[in-house]
């Protein structure tokens, strides 16, 4: 089914010119320099190149394997002027600029082209040992490069005459290295040429640099029946080309931005299967969340990027939207490195109307009041849409990556409405115990997992008709923080960074001394404050069970908990903010 979908994809990409696409027997590569030769083959200068402008070659990617496998008018310094690299043993850059130069000697009279017929006589002179004389190449290091006659605009392998002879060979080749027929796994098409090899695929964080493999098979204890590498998974030699220039077009293509975005150690990429204006701004919406409005630049990107979120965060029907067809089938692809290959994470195959609906339910779960509405000095307002990096960010510590795993699962778990990852929880919880802090991404996510995963009934905003106990604790504990802050400004340390971890998780072993301390802090509040502060702390305790507080709080009860006292928190400091002068007041820090 993935490799179908990219199938069909690369027919609709390759009419689109922004893509940029390659022809079979073609391929884009990222090319650093180029040698500009005098017409008698002579070397004029080596010229850099822009390594982010794709340039389009011969063949379809660099050979791989360990061998010898020169490719053809391009290629990396080892085999384009016999460079030594330092970790390998003497004579392994001649050998490939050798088999370089007598695959292109091989061919001179073949081609017949004068530009051609430079770069043999090139070829022919040139000695490595000459490599010093330039510092632009030093400067290249292992990038490609390609070849220049003095005076043209173009490459030597854009020659007319060059590119008809490599049509033409490519064409006779496929008609005589036919020797492995059968049916294909994607088209369904019978007795094709089957490839032994899979394209490479680039693009994919923390895989090698020269691409990786989704489809490839290495040891026989993945064959069968006899059969060796990819001929175990039969897939055509058109198929396979298709499939994988697509796939390279969302990953690392001029047009990459938009298919692309990164959750932890997973690359993702995304497609619907007809032009649609979700996928143009879907990698904003979940990469940067409600911060893409302010990041977006073009005027219209900005008004689908609005007109997008403002469904999805107030549930708005997305047939009304006009430029969106629902039905539209929508795919979401998940890879990540494994040494020379690539996992499959996960795969997602829905439509744009199903996929926006989950995105619908997601903010939904997450829905709680913000400790931020508005800029603070530096700090930014908090997303009312938050970006899935934010939210793997809370599960460690500043700089330190998140779990393997746990981004593609919380990905997973976002796209198909299926339960959050418990992994998730508990590392909120963790960080919650290790630092105190209770913020608005970190009540959130708590939130969001207790009533997709546990059906909690949790409201957005201080629910002063919860009774459940771990909530009724939490509104305490925030009570008695606040009540030691007002009674005893200016602490460094107050009873949440001496006391959370104990209160969250066993109450009874640390309230009743909380609150022998709450009448002292109580008797240093003057007149009204008081009488509010006491009337609210025996509202709260008043529900609570008469039975006392509870000996120990589960890792539910906690994530209750930590709601209760984030959600009192909040209403306390936005309670003195109304009281206080605008142009007095602090802001409110949680």
């Amino acid at each position: 089914m993935i490799l179908q979908s990219l199938y069909k994809l690369y027919e609709r990409l390759a009419d689109d010119p922004e893509y940029g696409l390659p022809l079979r027997g073609f391929s884009s590569q990222k090319v650093s320099f180029k040698l500009v030769l005098k017409p008698d083959g002579s070397l004029l200068e080596p010229q850099s190149v822009d390594p982010k402008v794709q340039t389009l070659v011969l063949g379809e990617g660099k050979p791989p394997g360990s061998g010898i496998n020169p490719c053809f008018l391009w290629d990396n310094q080892t085999y384009l002027l016999g460079r030594q690299p330092e970790d390998k043993k003497d004579g392994f850059g001649q050998d490939r600029f050798e088999a370089f130069r007598a695959r292109h000697l091989a061919v001179e009279q073949e081609i017949g082209s004068p530009a051609f017929s430079a770069v043999c006589r090139f070829l022919e002179a040139w000695n490595p040992e000459r490599l010093s004389e330039y510092p632009l190449l030093e400067e290249a290091g292992t990038g490609f490069g390609v070849f220049q006659i003095q005076g043209e605009r173009g490459y030597v392998h854009d020659d007319p005459v060059v590119r008809a002879w490599w049509n033409k060979t490519q064409t006779a080749g496929e008609a005589s290295s036919a020797a492995v027929l059968g049916q294909c796994l994607i088209t369904g098409e019978q007795q094709v040429e089957i490839a032994r090899l899979h394209p490479k695929i680039k693009g994919v964080v923390g895989a090698q640099s020269a691409g990786a493999s989704i489809v490839s098979f290495n040891a026989t204890a993945y064959e069968s029946y006899g059969k060796e590498q990819s001929y175990n998974s039969p897939v055509g030699e058109e198929a396979a080309f298709c499939y994988g220039t697509a796939l390279n077009a969302l990953l690392s293509g001029p047009m990459a931005s938009r298919h692309r975005l990164r959750i932890g150690d997973t690359s993702c990429v995304f497609w619907t299967e007809k032009k649609c204006p979700v996928e143009d701004v879907f990698a904003e919406l979940l990469g940067s969340g409600s911060f893409a409005v302010e990041e977006a630049q073009d005027p219209d990107k900005l008004d689908q990027l609005k007109r997008l979120l403002k469904a999805v965060t107030s549930g708005g029907r997305y047939a009304d939207l006009d430029d969106v067809e629902a039905g539209t089938p929508f795919f979401l692809l998940g890879l990540a490195p494994n040494a020379a290959r690539l996992s499959v994470r996960f795969f997602y195959n829905s439509t744009v109307g199903d996929t926006l609906e989950r995105l619908r339910e997601h903010h939904a779960c997450m829905q709680i009041v913000r400790e931020f509405e508005q800029p603070v000095g530096k700090r930014f307002a908090d997303p009312e849409f938050p970006p899935l990096w934010a939210l793997l960010r809370e599960t460690v510590r500043r700089g330190d990556d998140p779990a393997p795993l746990l981004g593609g699962a919380l990905m997973r778990a976002v796209i198909t409405g299926s339960p959050y990852p418990v992994g998730l929880y508990a590392a909120i919880l963790r960080r919650i115990q290790a630092d105190r802090t209770i913020n608005y991404l970190r009540a959130a996510t708590l939130k969001a997992v207790l009533v997709r995963n546990y059906s909690f009934k949790l409201k957005t905003m201080l629910d002063t008709d919860n009774t459940d106990p771990a909530y009724l604790l939490g509104r305490l504990f925030a009570v008695l923080e606040k009540t030691q802050l007002d009674a005893l400004p200016g602490l460094n340390a107050t009873i949440r960074d001496r006391f959370y971890s104990a209160a969250s998780a066993t109450p009874a072993s640390v309230f009743p001394r909380l609150l022998r301390t709450y009448q002292h802090h109580l008797g240093k509040l003057l007149g009204g404050a008081k009488v509010n502060r006491e009337r609210l702390l025996q509202d709260i305790m008043e529900a609570i069970s008469s039975g006392g507080f509870p000996r120990q709080l589960n890792l539910q009860e906690q994530g209750i908990f930590a709601i209760g006292y984030y959600h009192q928190r909040k209403s306390l400091f936005t309670a003195k903010a109304k009281n206080a002068e605008p142009e007095t007041s602090e802001p409110a820090t949680l």
